[in-house]
């Protein structure tokens, strides 16, 4: 053989991995790694390439390993434990997300690629195969055990048996529940739902809600959007019952009707947090405390915002727009994540 095939790391290891986080980034900047502020790196994994940087803020859990020549991963991306991810070239966005027992990896050529866009997911034990460039685009959701392949091939080809090398391209906002098998060449759409257990064989058009084996378009100028009352009343539902899960977890929620919103004050024995929800700008409806938040649902004058009045972090409903941090804040941004809300970072 010409070229070695790259087996499990085991000398890097039993070596570099058993290291703890601190010694482990130590010789990873040694070897050239531009490796952030903050970053985790758990028991056992390990980082292999000639190119690579991890942004501030970043995890990897324990006993995974991260191989390519060119490995990008972003600011707070969250990668689980005994993930296995080893292709060419590796780009991992913001805030995105690969859950415990992923694997991406498969047959390589120079080519080979997976990007992962800001915010998205891909759930356990899913299979991804990048042999040809799989782009998932940003707040997408790839379901647990779905299946990922840009290569098809086994029965010989010149005796007439399909053989198929193609790209796989995820738009913005796709969700691929539980069980989902894409094929290669398949591009999809942004905005489009697919149902569990499908097949996708072709491609899709996006704002689309599409199932079935071979999955087929079941509803097109999907979603339909949502009248203002009924969109208040959601989000009048979705802080009600966060209210009831920061009661559940020991905590006293006090509950204000205030000009256009409400505010909470969110009790322990050890600290107070203030939030405060706004369908318009609201002179009244300032905070003060050193632990707060502003859910804004209206449209601002500057893209960006800013904190004031003391406003330790402020969330825009309207754009998914975050700025600044705060306890209070990061506890509700994961919690409407529930939801499917999430939020672009400007800071």
């Amino acid at each position: 053989m010409l070229i070695r095939k790259k087996k499990i790391p085991v000398r890097e290891l039993i070596t570099v991995g058993i290291l703890p986080s601190g010694l482990k980034k130590f010789i990873y900047r040694l070897k050239g790694y531009n490796i952030g502020k903050n970053v985790s790196l758990g028991f056992g994994s390990v980082i292999i390439g000639k190119d690579v940087t991890i942004q501030d803020n970043t995890s990897i859990g324990h006993m995974t390993v991260i191989r390519g020549r060119s490995i990008h991963i972003g600011r707070f991306v969250k990668i689980g434990s005994m993930t296995f991810i080893d292709t060419e070239k590796i780009f991992i966005d913001d805030d995105a997300r690969i859950n415990e027992q992923v694997i991406i990896g498969g047959i390589k050529n120079p080519d080979s690629y997976i990007k992962i866009g800001k915010r998205a997911i891909i759930m356990e034990y899913s299979f991804l195969n990048p042999t040809k460039p799989l782009i998932i685009g940003d707040d997408t959701g790839i379901g647990g055990h779905c299946l990922l392949f840009t290569h098809g091939s086994w029965l010989s080809q010149l005796d007439g048996y399909p053989v198929a090398f193609a790209p796989i391209t995820l738009g913005k906002n796709v969700w691929l529940p539980w069980r989902v098998f894409i094929m290669p060449g398949v591009e999809i759409g942004d905005n489009v739902v697919i149902g569990a257990n499908s097949l996708i064989n072709k491609s899709l058009p996006a704002n689309c809600l599409a199932a079935g084996t071979p999955a087929k378009v079941i509803k097109e100028n999907f979603p339909e959007r949502l009248p203002e009352e009924k969109r208040t009343s959601i989000i009048y539902g979705i802080l009600d019952n966060f209210v009831e899960h920061l009661s559940h977890n020991d905590y006293n929620v006090e509950k204000t009707e205030i000009e256009k919103g409400v505010h909470l004050t969110i009790r322990n024995h050890e600290t107070v947090h203030h939030l405060t929800y706004l369908t318009e700008s609201c002179e009244n409806g300032a905070i003060s405390g050193t632990d707060n938040l502003y859910v804004i649902d209206y449209s601002e004058n500057s893209e960006a915002g800013s904190l004031e009045n003391g406003c330790k972090m402020k969330v825009n409903l309207r754009n998914k727009k975050r700025i600044g941090s705060s306890q209070v804040g990061e506890e509700f941004v994961t919690y409407i994540s529930r939801y499917g809300v999430r939020f672009d970072r400007l800071d």
